[in-house]
């Protein structure tokens, strides 16, 4: 599990708190968190059963690809610091174990919202992302469809996300665990805010995966839904 943060802080200790509650202290999850080089000793006081990736890079999607680089375990997990991951989250756990499918969406609780859909789906993602903190991928997924496009300031891994659906060459597949695993705390920047360098690759994207005819008729749906 990756937690890209900026310090170490209440909101960071809960978090880990409740990854290990969910998923135990075993080698079986990794905990890495990403942050400044200088923030690290500080944080190696108030933080016990994680490891330290220094950040390299400035950014969300930079902290990330850290992450993915430093990571050793066959699955990858990214979270907010100000996010929770609930009990439940062990069956997520079991479907890697026993299945080893490419990647594994469940359902998240946005905020004071509600319960957020994560069924997959190759048609759903070309018009709107999955909430990340609700996708567990293969590391041979990322490997082959990432590093996250730095580029990219919010919607990097909905980019990803649409390559990972639509490549039906990867294993078993991905695999659905229904009901709220984790609690995302709905404060993301990527949920308030639109990706211009995404929306130029946008129609490129759509040429490839879905056909010319295809894409002129979601980019059209798009313009006509105001987008």
């Amino acid at each position: 599990m990756i937690i890209p943060a900026i310090d170490a802080d209440v909101e960071l200790r809960r978090c880990v708190d409740s990854i290990h509650l969910a998923c135990g202290n075993g080698p079986e999850c990794e905990v890495l968190i990403v942050m400044p080089p200088a923030r690290i000793e500080h944080a190696r006081k108030l933080l016990q059963g994680v490891s330290f990736v220094a950040e390299r890079r400035r950014g969300i999607y930079a902290a990330m690809n850290d992450g993915l680089a430093a990571a050793r375990g066959r699955y990858l997990y990214f979270i907010g610091k100000d996010d929770i991951v609930l009990p439940p989250f062990a069956e997520v756990l079991k479907v890697l174990r026993e299945d080893a499918p490419s990647s594994v969406f469940c359902d998240v609780y946005w905020g004071s919202t509600g319960i957020f859909t994560g069924r997959p789906s190759r048609w759903r993602v070309l018009l709107k992302n999955f909430c990340h903190q609700g996708i567990v991928y293969s590391r041979e997924a990322l490997e082959k469809h990432g590093p996250y496009l730095r580029k990219m300031r919010v919607q990097a891994d909905h980019f990803v996300n649409i390559k990972v659906l639509w490549d039906r060459s990867l294993g078993a597949g991905p695999r659905y665990v229904p009901g709220a695993r984790v609690w995302y705390s709905g404060d993301g920047f990527s949920s308030v805010a639109r990706d211009p360098v995404f929306w130029r690759l946008y129609p490129v994207v759509m040429r490839r995966y879905v056909g010319a005819f295809a894409s002129w008729l979601l980019i059209a749906s798009r313009k006509v839904r105001g987008r």
